[in-house]
């Protein structure tokens, strides 16, 4: 927790100021979580300030929220052509990402539990940055790095907002962005040290080495091929929704039962389903043999 309000205070997240009469703070709170790597083993134990989204109100502390994420037809596309011409992959993290989005509108927020200013612990604060939380974060967060890549050279694909190409003589490097995960490639090893150099001066970022582990995806390398697979993704599916010790088979449906929207007694609760499609639909990532049965199971 402590390392957690350094880095918003060397950020300048916020600045401590009286009340408004005109605009009510939100609220705020600690979300802890534990880091694993992907063979399920602890990373790290992270603590996180988080403000209470669901206190803002439209047209008055947040206006347009949308923020484009890469496609998973994206990510297999770019990586085929990085395998077949040999490029190296590397994956890089940023740190704090959404605070280094900048704020439009004023919002103000209460001071984080357990670090009230003693000397004004009625000041509330203002926000500077897009706090972890705010309902326009991963927009202001996608603004900044998109402009900071389209400044330093690249372009933005029109069949992907989060896919970025850069083009240097006879080189090119592309980059995938998911939120604050990048993944690039390109075709010159000095560019790639070059370009990772400039996004370090410009965010905080972590870089991971070789692709390994993105999105739940785990990368083998295997002579001149790539192997993808969502084992750890599946087996924590499979465990949240208690089917660990349910029976194999080779046929994820039922081919001659016809299903319809009448059929069946209706859930008390239709969240758990609607996770579990969402999952499925995410698997096919590396399964495309669920293809045809993720989507028919919302009929």
């Amino acid at each position: 927790m402590t390392d957690e309000i350094n880095a918003l205070l060397k950020n300048t997240t916020w600045s401590l100021v009286p009340p408004s009469p005109l605009h009510s703070p939100v609220g705020c709170k600690w979300v802890f979580r534990i880091k694993r790597h992907s063979d399920g083993s602890i990373e790290r134990y992270k603590a996180r300030l988080v403000a209470k989204g669901f206190h803002q109100q439209p047209g008055i502390d947040y206006t347009e929220t949308f923020s484009p994420v890469v496609k998973p037809a994206t990510i297999r596309t770019v990586l085929s052509l990085a395998v077949s011409r040999r490029w190296p992959l590397r994956q890089l993290d940023v740190k704090n990402a959404f605070l280094h989005g900048f704020l439009n509108e004023d919002v103000y927020m209460t001071q984080p539990p357990g670090f009230v200013d003693p000397a004004r612990p009625h000041y509330v604060c203002k926000l500077h940055k897009a706090l972890y939380g705010l309902k326009q974060a991963p927009r202001a967060w996608f603004h900044r790095i998109s402009t900071f890549l389209i400044s330093f050279g690249f372009i933005q694909s029109r069949a992907d907002a989060s896919l970025f190409i850069y083009h240097h003589g006879t080189h090119q490097l592309y980059l995938l962005l998911y939120v604050d995960d990048i993944v690039l490639t390109g075709s010159d090893s000095g560019l790639l040290h070059q370009f990772i150099t400039s996004l370090g001066h410009a965010f905080d970022i972590k870089d991971l080495g070789p692709l390994t582990y993105f999105l739940g995806l785990h990368v083998h390398y295997s002579h001149d091929c790539l192997h993808l697979s969502q084992q750890k993704y599946a087996h924590d599916l499979l465990h949240r929704h208690q089917m660990l010790d349910c029976k194999p088979t080779s046929t994820p449906l039922a081919a001659k039962p016809t299903l319809t929207a009448a059929d069946g007694d209706l859930l008390s609760s239709p969240t758990a389903y609607r996770e579990v499609v969402g999952c499925l639909q995410y698997l096919t990532i590396t399964r495309p043999d669920l293809a045809f049965a993720a989507p028919s199971i919302l009929v």
